[in-house]
């Protein structure tokens, strides 16, 4: 079309933008239907075919950081999606990231931060995000303990209070003293956080526990 007026076409400019093709006009100098002479330069704003390159040495820090603040910051600054692959346990407050991964290449955990890798404008970075349950700690040793420390020591542990049982008549049963539980306690004996723990407790103190 310009060659049958004898303009000459002048790429100005190249700008990528996410979901357009490459090599279609974006702008253009003079605007259309302008009336110019023959022979004219016309100045031309081209999509891009290659995306915008970001370095990772460039963009903020992700590990420990909350979930949907970074979402919103990638998105607006860099045009780049944060998506939740994974959920795991920490013991620290939940919804912040734990990992970040690009296209199968760690970008960032609590050891490392990658350097030089190059992330695409419009792309998605996959992420690992902090939960507060379905973590494993130990089963707690309840037994001969006292059902007011025992359910400190199981809120402490994100554990919860199951069934009580009463074996014979109980006066203060904050104060009674634990003699069964379920899981019954074992060394090295797992239990998932989230999960319950039944007791049963007596007034009475359990003669083969340490005296107190």
């Amino acid at each position: 079309m310009a060659a049958s007026r004898d303009y000459e076409l002048v790429i100005l400019d190249s700008v990528h933008l996410i979901g357009k093709p490459g090599g279609y006009v974006l702008n253009q100098v003079p605007k259309p239907n302008s009336f110019v002479k023959r022979g004219r330069k016309v100045y031309i704003t081209i999509s891009r075919f290659k995306a915008d390159e970001i370095l990772s040495d460039n963009i903020p820090n992700l590990y420990g950081e909350k979930y949907d603040f970074k979402k919103q910051e990638f998105e607006s600054l860099y045009h780049i999606k944060l998506m939740i692959a994974e959920t795991r346990y920490d013991p620290g407050p939940s919804g912040h990231i734990l990992e970040a991964s690009y296209h199968g290449m760690l970008l960032a955990n609590e050891e490392n931060k990658a350097k030089g890798l190059s992330l695409s404008k419009g792309d998605t970075v996959l992420v690992v995000i902090s939960v507060d349950r379905g973590g494993e700690i130990d089963v707690p040793q309840l037994r001969c303990k006292t059902l007011g420390e025992a359910k400190l020591e199981l809120s402490a542990m994100k554990i919860e209070l199951g069934n009580i049982n009463q074996e014979g008549n109980i006066e203060d049963q904050d104060n009674a003293y634990i003699i069964r539980q379920e899981p019954a306690y074992e060394k090295g004996k797992k239990i998932k956080m989230g999960s319950s723990v039944q007791l049963t407790i007596s007034q009475t103190y359990p003669d083969d526990c340490e005296p107190r």
